[in-house]
């Protein structure tokens, strides 16, 4: 699925990922560890066709990156990836079902309106209408809305930057259920963790 080779990718004057291999299967569980500041962030965004300037090659499902313009890249990006980061990036002025549908392109949101019900339940939040306020909401509640929002497009790879971090031990159980549910459905994860302790022998750790 990802075939990835980076030589060097330089931020802020500074290389911060050289000569990096990374080979990704359908249905792999990556875990990517190591300190602060050595470019895991970096590397997720990478992945994720976000950050695409740095010297080396990445093929996607046989498409060369490279080798397409800027728009069949976004294309692509909205396709394959679902995002969640340690920071929830809930807008409280909006509504929950607001939130989720933000990943929607704005003609396209009716026609996922009616599922909301059934990913608020998939995330344990069932209980919670969709007209309800964000501003209402914890912190591991609006972590759950985030990952409704990553999956309702129904992503090929969900890319997770760290988010478990800044939750308590019972809503970052939460959360991992949420994913490992996803995984084991047959969906692919690249996570950054410092959290050693949830890590299994099937999973795949790239340290950095």
């Amino acid at each position: 699925m990802i075939k990835l080779n980076i030589k060097k990718k330089i931020f802020s004057s500074r290389v911060v990922i050289s000569n990096l291999s990374i080979d990704i299967q359908n249905n792999d569980f990556v875990i990517i560890t190591g300190a602060s500041g050595v470019g895991k962030s970096t590397l997720l965004n990478i992945i994720g066709l976000i950050d695409t300037s740095y010297h080396g090659r990445y093929v996607l499902n046989g498409i060369d990156i490279s080798k397409i313009n800027y728009k069949n890249q976004l294309y692509l990006r909205g396709g394959y990836f679902g995002y969640v980061f340690q920071d929830s990036l809930i807008n409280e002025k909006q509504t929950v079902l607001r939130n989720i549908l933000s990943v929607i392109e704005l003609k396209k949101q009716s026609e996922y309106s009616h599922v909301i019900l059934n990913e608020l339940k998939k995330v344990g939040l069932h209980n919670i209408s969709p007209e309800t306020s964000a501003s209402l909401l914890s912190g591991g509640e609006k972590q759950r809305i985030a990952l409704a929002r990553a999956l309702i497009k129904k992503p090929k790879i969900l890319l997770a930057d760290e988010p478990t971090a800044s939750l308590d031990n019972d809503n970052k159980e939460k959360v991992m259920n949420i994913i490992l549910d996803y995984y084991k459905c047959g969906g692919t994860v690249v996570m950054i963790t410092h959290d050693t302790n949830i890590i299994t022998t099937d999973m795949k750790v790239i340290s950095l």
